[in-house]
């Protein structure tokens, strides 16, 4: 009986003892501050759940939240705003489609909620006026700041400003180091665009030796939103070996003083004059601006036929590319709709559950759609005049 006892006391030190290892473990590959680090455009990055601690002025991890931060959080079960609350909101620009679909949302969702909403408009493509707005916001002492800088190169100087008045950060779309993110899986979109464009052309029988890869690229932009090209010639390349190498192509197609249209329809044109027997091309990148610019060149040079020539799938479903789709007159076919009239509704909830102290993802997804002829109707119908 003594031996059996002494046994199970060993197993029981045994079963302790790796359990604290583990646990010990854990502790050291858990980051304190994951937002410091994180990269939303690692497909195989691990999403924790941050709270705000308000006299370190940064997030960390949240050990005692419960449940899958990548599925759990519910906008609709978000903290009440406080009174007097006050958030910044830094937008893109006033002037693309995308943007005017956002701001709005924003603005009805911070009404709504009883939220005051400072905004500041970021003047895309201005390379000062984030940096300006950034300190625009410290001065007006928000509660919290909702940043929607695309360029990442001012990131860092944008979050010194915030955190040494410990201002806790939502960045929309664009990672700032040691903010909540919110914004597209830039991979996802470049999956599901690579996809629907492989449909296309298997639908029309084309060869796979002389299929072409077509990315427009914005270094500028940088950061997250690169995975919605690479992630494109990625599937390319694991799902059509016979593609062969020399046919992938990455176009800089950076705005400069163009604008993301013209700058992409000039590098395209370039591209096309270049290789005068591509066809088979299958293209996107980062935006529908910049989709519409590689389907104008390619029409303009009358390589515009989407069953020989080639297709592009954008990203946003702005108006450029529905109305496109709507004609089928473009080689523009398809775009990734991340749904931006819906932001709002979902940043305001989680920058207020932010502000009560309540446990968020670090990484916040938006839902995401390929829009093409088949259900254009469905989410986007036409308005009648």
């Amino acid at each position: 009986m003594k031996n059996i006892l002494r046994m199970l006391i060993t197993l029981l030190a045994i079963v302790m003892l790796t359990s604290l290892s583990a646990a010990v473990v854990l502790s050291q590959d858990m980051p304190e501050n994951p937002t410091a680090t994180q990269d939303p455009g690692d497909p195989d990055q691990v999403v924790y759940w941050v709270r705000y601690n308000s006299e370190a002025g940064a997030y960390e991890v949240a050990d005692d939240a419960e449940g899958d931060p990548m599925s759990d959080w519910d906008a609709s079960m978000a903290a009440e705003a406080g009174d007097d609350v006050t958030i910044c909101f830094t937008p893109e620009s006033e002037e693309y489609d995308f943007d005017l679909k956002v701001n709005p949302s924003m603005r009805n969702a911070a009404e709504a909620a009883g939220v005051e909403l400072l905004v500041f408009n970021n003047a895309y493509p201005s390379t000062t006026q984030p940096l300006e707005n950034a300190d625009a916001c410290v001065t007006r002492e928000p509660d919290l700041i909702v940043s929607f800088n695309v360029f990442a190169e001012l990131t860092d100087a944008i979050m010194a400003k915030y955190n040494a008045e410990n201002i806790p950060v939502i960045a929309v779309d664009v990672t700032h180091a040691g903010s909540v993110f919110w914004g597209a899986d830039n991979c996802a979109t470049g999956r599901f665009a690579a996809e629907f464009a492989a449909n296309w052309a298997e639908e029309h029988m084309w060869p796979e030796e002389e299929m072409v890869v077509l990315t427009g690229l914005d270094p500028a932009v940088g950061g997250a939103p690169a995975c919605r090209n690479t992630a494109f010639t990625d599937y390319f390349k694991e799902n059509y070996p016979g593609i062969p190498d020399e046919n992938y192509f990455d176009v800089d197609m950076r705005t400069a003083e163009l604008g993301p249209n013209a700058g992409a329809l000039a590098a395209t044109t370039d591209w096309l004059t270049a290789n005068p027997d591509a066809k088979y091309i299958v293209a996107t990148s980062i935006n529908d601006d910049r989709a519409f610019g590689i389907a104008s060149a390619m029409a303009q040079a009358d390589r515009g036929d989407p069953t020989v020539d080639g297709v592009v799938i954008g990203k946003n479903a702005d108006a450029i590319a529905l109305d496109a789709i709507r004609e089928g007159n473009s080689p523009l076919v398809g775009t990734v709709s991340f749904f931006p009239e819906r932001y709002g509704d979902f940043i305001i909830p989680l920058a207020l559950d932010i502000l009560a102290g309540n446990a968020v993802p670090a990484i916040n997804r938006v839902p995401h759609e390929v829009i093409s002829i088949d259900n254009i109707d469905i989410y986007y119908p036409e308005e009648e005049e």
